[in-house]
């Protein structure tokens, strides 16, 4: 990813942890909320594959963790196998840039996300992380992903435009390096 790319990812993060904070986190619904920086996390690796999306992923876990009270780093974890787990998706055979199979994948991710954050929280002796509150969780979260993976989605088109082309617009072969 170049600068641009960069900038315009820590717009997005800061944009999201904004609406995160002062309105989704207000729109309660049998004790939970939906989470819109989980979704960005599937839509990074729904977007921009496996390997871009883990690292986008890992800054908007770092970025979401700036709020949450928990361990500093489990939302960053989490969202890292999150991003990397949609861009699994991408990388199957046939057609997978469709945008209708990238907001499902983003659905399917911020559902997975939700109940992967519940279970390394309680591997870390976070308390009440898997009790019955799990699953209203888990629904809130998918139904909220419903209504946001469409702006996710485009969002995340938006931070890796151009992502792979350097300053004299040639592209980077993916997994190689730039100083090649």
């Amino acid at each position: 990813m170049n600068l641009r790319s960069w900038s315009r990812l820590g717009a997005v993060a800061l944009l999201a942890l904004v609406v995160q904070v002062a309105v989704l986190d207000q729109l309660v619904v049998h004790g939970a909320h939906p989470e819109v920086l989980v979704l960005l996390a599937a839509a990074a690796g729904a977007v921009a594959g496996s390997q871009r999306g883990a690292m986008i992923g890992f800054v908007i876990g770092l970025v979401a963790d700036l709020v949450l009270p928990t361990p500093y780093g489990l939302s960053a974890l989490t969202y890292v196998l999150v991003a990397f787990a949609a861009g699994g998706v991408r990388a199957l055979p046939g057609d997978r840039d469709g945008r209708s199979l990238q907001v499902a994948t983003c659905i399917a991710g911020a559902a997975g996300g939700t109940l992967c954050f519940a279970v390394l929280g309680d591997l870390l002796g976070q308390p009440g992380m898997l009790d019955r509150q799990g699953a209203v969780v888990v629904l809130v979260v998918t139904v909220g992903a419903l209504v946001l993976a469409f702006p996710s989605v485009a969002a995340l088109r938006w931070v890796v435009q151009g992502a792979d082309r350097s300053v004299t617009g040639h592209a980077i072969p993916s997994g190689g390096s730039a100083t090649r």
